[in-house]
């Protein structure tokens, strides 16, 4: 009897065997390894074996033929994730694994992904230009699909997902460029702050799985706001603002400033150790603290007959909070153009010394106006906040 059962289980095990024959299938082809492969990122199972996918910031940018973003990579992006106060980039390196049933190594594909975006202080919208490229394929990988799509925090939302949210498809030393587009809602006189945040999806065509999903962001946080000038815009974060004063257009203005920061030791001259604090108040407010500064007791400002068109010029700025000292507390100059060359004339040292916290200057109108009108556009341009602080160059 016992004879008889095993001669049922042996023919009973040929006949699956054949079954399996039948179907294609080898009584050797157990289930993929239940232990995803360690090192590879996130991985998935499939009913070949593994996917994996790995996504890491790029130290540097590959280079891509798109000119968008080859100029952005000899400009502003030099670095994978380099910005200023008015672009940022980022680059993302991704690598997707197909492993067999045994954790066996099918195929590997690298596809590299650089943005480059450029914001607008008159809009709150821009559009980030996006080039993806495979540069390298191993084993059975001869082709990577891929998808991108953003999301972003606080008042903003993606208007258009890259490629028209369809994937792409790429072998190896393929191009191809796409764009994702903002835009920020934000309300007049409030501002957001926005984080953009990627999800992508690759897939080695020749190896059989789902893809899966790589989420990044782009390092920066980004702020838009409708509180300056007529309408909105939008800086990046973390970036001091400017204010450039050229002394090609401001002549005497803006050598009485750099004087300033070079001499003295006492406030804050607009350095980007010592930077200004724009000051809230409007015209009224600035009009005060230039009164005290230039026309009231005990030294008020006289003219000085040298000076064509002499006027009172004061730094730190009427409209920084630093500014408004009495104007006899400050050390007054004048500033002189003799053969092509400037030279700073001290007037009268304040009482204290180079510890002074403010100068007065004598300047033609038309450079102490000019300049004025510098800062305002400057305001508009970068952005500046109330209460925000900002560096202030000397340009030739």
């Amino acid at each position: 009897m016992k004879r008889l059962r095993r001669l049922l289980a042996t023919v009973a095990a040929l006949a699956l065997t054949a079954t399996l024959l039948a179907l294609g299938t080898s009584p050797a082809a157990a289930a993929p390894t239940k232990v995803a492969p360690k090192g590879y990122g996130a991985c998935k199972a499939t009913a070949a074996g593994w996917t994996c996918t790995k996504a890491v910031p790029m130290a540097a940018p590959v280079a891509m033929t798109a000119p968008s973003v080859r100029e952005a990579s000899d400009g502003p992006c030099k670095n994978g994730r380099d910005s200023d106060r008015h672009n940022y980039c980022w680059g993302e390196k991704i690598t997707i694994w197909g492993f067999d049933s045994k954790g066996k190594e099918a195929g590997r594909a690298v596809v590299v992904a650089l943005s480059f975006a450029r914001l607008s202080s008159s809009k709150a919208e821009w559009t980030e230009n996006i080039a993806v490229k495979a540069t390298e394929m191993e084993g059975e990988a001869k082709t990577v699909s891929m998808e991108l799509s953003a999301t972003c925090s606080g008042l903003c939302t993606v208007t258009s997902p890259a490629w028209g949210g369809a994937p792409v498809e790429l072998k190896l030393g393929d191009e191809e460029i796409g764009h994702l587009s903002f835009t920020s809602a934000v309300a007049k006189d409030t501002h957001t702050l926005i984080t953009p945040t990627y999800t992508s999806f690759e897939n080695i065509l020749e190896i059989p799985g789902s893809p899966i999903p790589s989420t990044w962001n782009n390092g920066r946080e980004l702020r838009c706001d409708a509180e300056v000038g007529g309408y909105p815009g939008c800086i990046v974060m973390g970036h001091l603002a400017n204010v450039t004063i050229r002394e090609s257009a401001y002549g005497a203005a803006a050598i009485a400033y750099a004087w300033a920061q070079s001499n003295l030791s006492g406030n804050n001259f607009g350095t980007p150790t010592r930077p200004l604090l724009r000051n809230a108040g409007g015209d009224k407010e600035a009009d005060k603290k230039r009164r005290q500064s230039c026309t009231a007791a005990p030294l008020p400002f006289k003219k000085d007959p040298s000076v064509t068109d002499d006027s009172c010029d004061e730094f730190p700025f009427a409209r920084a909070v630093q500014g408004g000292t009495n104007g006899s507390e400050c050390t007054e100059i004048i500033p002189r153009k003799t053969d092509g060359a400037w030279r700073v004339e001290v007037v009268r040292e304040s009482p204290h010394g180079k510890n002074a916290p403010c100068i007065r200057a004598h300047v033609p109108l038309k450079d102490n106006t000019g300049a004025g009108g510098e800062l305002g556009r400057a305001v508009v341009s970068d952005r500046i906040l109330e209460f925000e602080w900002y560096e202030v160059i000397i340009a030739p």
